[in-house]
C-alpha cells in the first residue's frame, strides 16, 4: 500500500482512467481531472485537451449553466450526492449524447471539489424517445381512426377504450362491464358471439367477427370485433387487446347491393315469365267471357264467371310483375313541384278504402319543396305503403303520415307509421325482397315494397323499415330535393 500522497494520487488516477464511466473532477467551472472516457465522450483525443480548456463553459451550453450551478451548489452546501438522469449533451463535433450524472463532493489536493461520474445512456434515451414518438404517432392515429381500441380483463370486462369519437364514447359507457352484457338478447345465440366467448375462454386471438351491440345513444349497431391475448413476462394471461369497428353502414350497403342485383336478375326472369303467362291468359279471358255470355243456364254462367274472375286476378298479378320488371329510363326522372300536396291526396284516397282506419297528417311547411321524381310514382309509393299498413291492422288502427326536411336539408323526409302488430327483426330485414310476403298464399305477390324500393333508389333516395313485434311499423323515406332547392 503506497505511503506517499503522490503515489496514492497516481494510483487513484490510474483507477479512474480504467473506469468504464466518464469521470470529471472539477471546481465548479474549472476542470481538474478528466479520464480518457470523459475525453472521448466530449470528442477530444486526450484528457489533457479537456484540462487545457481551463473553463467548462466552453463545454456546457449557456442555457444549462444555471442548472449546473444550482446542482453544484447543492452538492457543496449539503455534502450529499446528487444524481441527474437522461441529461442531453453535445460533443465538440456537434454529436448528441445522453448521460446519467452522479455528483458528490470529495477532497482533492487539500480542497473540496466536485466528483462527477457520467454513464453514457445514449442508446437507452434514444430508444425511450423513439417509443414516445411511436406512442404519440399511434395515439394520433387512434384518435383520427374510426376504429375503437380496447383493453379487456381476462374475464371479459372492458378496462380501457380509446378513439372512435361517438362510437368510442358509446363503448366507454360499458367500462367495467362484461362485453357480452351489451349484446342484444336475441343475438346471444349467434355463431360470432359464441366464437368470441370461446376465444376469450381459451386465450386465443380472434379476427373479423361481426356481431350486434346495443350501444345506448347510438342504438343497435353491427360491430366487427378483433382481439389478441396479452401476457406478462411470465407468460401469464393479463387480458386482451383489440378493436371495434362499426360495420353497420357497410353491411347495409352490402345488403342493398345484393338486393339490387337480385332485383335486376329477378326482374329479367319475371318479365319473360309474365309475358308468356299473359299470352296464355288472353284466350282464357276472351273465351270464358264469351262462354259466360252465351251460357244456357245459371250454373254454367256462374262457372264461367268464376273462371273469368280468376283469370282477371291472374292478369292483375301479371301486370304487377311486369311493372316490377319494366326497365326504367334513368334520364326520364322528372320533378314534383309540390310533393306534400301529392302525398296528402294519395294518402286520403288510400285511407278512404279502409273505413275503420284513422289517418293523421302532419307536415312541416318548410319541407314542401320540389323533389326529384314523378307524381304517378310518388302516388304508387304512398298507395303501396298505406295498403300494407291497412292490411296489417285487420281490426282497424291509426296511420300517421308526416313530412319534414331531412336533418341535412338535402331531402324531404317522409314517415308512414302504423299501430299494427309490427314485425320481427328477421321479417323487417327481408321486407324489400321481391316475392317476399307474410300474407296467405294467393293474397299477394310480394312485389309491392320491392317496387317502392326500386323507385326510391332510382330517385337517389333511401327507405328503411323500423318495427318490432307489438309496437307497430314505421317506414322512413328520404326523397331528394332538386339541386336548386336543397
Amino acid at each position: 500500500m503506497p505511503e506517499d500522497a503522490d503515489d496514492r494520487q497516481e494510483l487513484f488516477a490510474t483507477l479512474l482512467d480504467g473506469s468504464n464511466q466518464a469521470i470529471l473532477i472539477h471546481d465548479r467551472l474549472q476542470p481538474l481531472y478528466a479520464n480518457r472516457r470523459f475525453a472521448k465522450l466530449l470528442g477530444f483525443e486526450t484528457p489533457e485537451e479537456v484540462i487545457a480548456l481551463g473553463w467548462l463553459e466552453d463545454l456546457i451550453p449557456i442555457q444549462r449553466l444555471v442548472r449546473a450551478f444550482v446542482v453544484w451548489a447543492r452538492v457543496l452546501e449539503s455534502g450529499q450526492p446528487v444524481s441527474l438522469t437522461d441529461v442531453r449533451g453535445l460533443n465538440r463535433q456537434g454529436g448528441e449524447f445522453y448521460v446519467d450524472i452522479h455528483t458528490r463532493p470529495i477532497q482533492w489536493q487539500g480542497r473540496t471539489v466536485i466528483f462527477s461520474s457520467l454513464i453514457d445512456v445514449t442508446a437507452r434515451a434514444r430508444a425511450k424517445r423513439e417509443l414516445e414518438r411511436n406512442y404519440l404517432r399511434y395515439r394520433q392515429l387512434a384518435e383520427s381512426a374510426h376504429d375503437v381500441f380496447w383493453d379487456m380483463t381476462p374475464d371479459g370486462r372492458l378496462s380501457q377504450v380509446e378513439g372512435g369519437d361517438d362510437l368510442g364514447h358509446a363503448f366507454s359507457l360499458m367500462l367495467g362491464d362484461r362485453w357480452v352484457n351489451h349484446v342484444p338478447l336475441d343475438a346471444r345465440g349467434d355463431t360470432a358471439v359464441h366464437a368470441v366467448e370461446a376465444a376469450l375462454a381459451t386465450a386465443r386471438p380472434f379476427r373479423n367477427l361481426t356481431l350486434p351491440f346495443d350501444l345506448g345513444p347510438l342504438g343497435r349497431r353491427l360491430i366487427e370485433m378483433n382481439g389478441v391475448p396479452v401476457r406478462d413476462e411470465a407468460d401469464k394471461l393479463i387480458g386482451f387487446r383489440g378493436t371495434f369497428r362499426d360495420e353497420t353502414g357497410a353491411e347495409q350497403a352490402r345488403r342493398e347491393g345484393e338486393l339490387q342485383r337480385n332485383l335486376a336478375a329477378l326482374g329479367r326472369v319475371a318479365g319473360g315469365v309474365a309475358h308468356e303467362i299473359n299470352n296464355l291468359l288472353q284466350p282464357i279471358l276472351t273465351f270464358s267471357r264469351l262462354a259466360a255470355e252465351r251460357a244456357d243456364n245459371d250454373r254454367d254462367r256462374e262457372a264461367m264467371e268464376t273462371v273469368l274472375a280468376s283469370a282477371r286476378q291472374a292478369r292483375d298479378i301479371v301486370r304487377t310483375v311486369l311493372e316490377f320488371a319494366r326497365p326504367r329510363n334513368l334520364g326520364g326522372i322528372g320533378i314534383i313541384a309540390d310533393p306534400v300536396t301529392v302525398i296528402d291526396k294519395e294518402a286520403r284516397v288510400a285511407a278512404d278504402l279502409a273505413p275503420g282506419m284513422k289517418l293523421t297528417l302532419a307536415h312541416t311547411p318548410a319541407g314542401n319543396r320540389p323533389i326529384v321524381g314523378t307524381r304517378a310514382e310518388l302516388g304508387q309509393i304512398i298507395a303501396n305503403l298505406i295498403k300494407n299498413a291497412r292490411e296489417a291492422m285487420e281490426d282497424g288502427g291509426e296511420v300517421a303520415v308526416t313530412t319534414a326536411p331531412a336533418p341535412d336539408d338535402s331531402a324531404l323526409e317522409l314517415c308512414i307509421a302504423d299501430t299494427g302488430p309490427g314485425m320481427s327483426e328477421t321479417t323487417c330485414a327481408r321486407i324489400f325482397e321481391p316475392f317476399f310476403t307474410t300474407k296467405e298464399f294467393g293474397k299477394g305477390t310480394g312485389l309491392g315494397l320491392s317496387i317502392v324500393y326500386g323507385i326510391i333508389r332510382r330517385w337517389g333516395g333511401t327507405i328503411r323499415c323500423e318495427s318490432s313485434l307489438g309496437a307497430g311499423t314505421r317506414f322512413i323515406l328520404t326523397l331528394p330535393y332538386t339541386p336548386e332547392t336543397s
